[in-house]
């Protein structure tokens, strides 16, 4: 076998010595490296969701804000107090109108005075609908056990969601008859179930009211603010389209 060959030996030390002298240059220089792309990363991934929550507020807004403004507006003319177990005509568009939206997501991206509003009426409505269905079941139980005429029922359900007294009566043209429809309708509204959810009925329908009242303003103010955003936008394009 023939001899190993001898290693090489540097002057002055062993063989291949180690060199430290740029050890420390080398780390700093990887680690600003790797803080600079994280940062970059992390700026561009905070860029991204910023982008996505306005984009996702500015679509449901489209959806929600002035269509809302505009049911919120809208003048009942004829009330019907046919429709026991169902919203008003007003509220029940409004709910319908916020339930197909993406409230909640607006909400969780970009919470405002605005969506903040929008969730609390919604929360009315849901109350308001519940306690309506509670007090139409209600009278669905009295009737059941009381067969009576379909008159008493319609007067009921008229009296129930509020109908002036001339309203009741041009329900029963007959005088005669009226009295005894009064007296009958009126054993049905003074059933102690029937009260009870009669009055949780009226609550939720104040509060659902109120909630309008607060709502109202808001929706407005944001109406406003998006026009003025946009109309330098709009003035500028025209004036480019008008160069050209």
């Amino acid at each position: 076998m023939p001899p190993a060959p001898d290693l090489p030996v540097l002057a002055g030390g062993p063989p291949w010595p180690g060199d430290w002298s740029s050890f420390w240059p080398d780390m700093v220089i990887g680690c600003l490296t790797g803080i600079i792309i994280g940062l970059a990363f992390w700026l561009l991934d905070v860029w991204a969701n910023q982008r996505h929550s306005r984009k996702t507020a500015r679509r449901v807004s489209l959806r929600i804000v002035q269509p809302l403004l505009l049911i919120l507006q809208r003048p009942t003319i004829a009330q019907s107090f046919t429709e026991l177990g169902e919203l008003p005509r007003k509220h029940r568009l409004a709910l319908e109108l916020i339930e197909d939206s993406d409230l909640d997501d607006w909400h969780e991206e970009r919470p405002t005075e605005l969506t903040e509003a929008v969730r609390d009426y919604r929360t009315r409505l849901r109350t308001l609908k519940a306690d309506a269905d509670d007090l139409e079941q209600a009278v669905d139980r009295w009737f059941t056990v009381h067969r009576t005429r379909p008159m008493i029922r319609e007067w009921v359900e008229a009296r129930l969601l509020g109908a002036s007294d001339d309203f009741l009566r041009a329900l029963i043209p007959d005088t005669e008859d009226y009295d005894t429809v009064e007296a009958e309708g009126e054993a049905v509204v003074g059933n102690r179930l029937v009260r009870k959810h009669a009055r949780a009925y009226r609550q939720a329908e104040r509060r659902a009211d109120n909630a309008v009242k607060a709502l109202m303003p808001i929706l407005i103010a944001n109406i406003r603010a998006t026009s003025a955003r946009w109309e330098p936008l709009a003035t500028t394009r025209r004036g480019v389209r008008d160069d050209v």
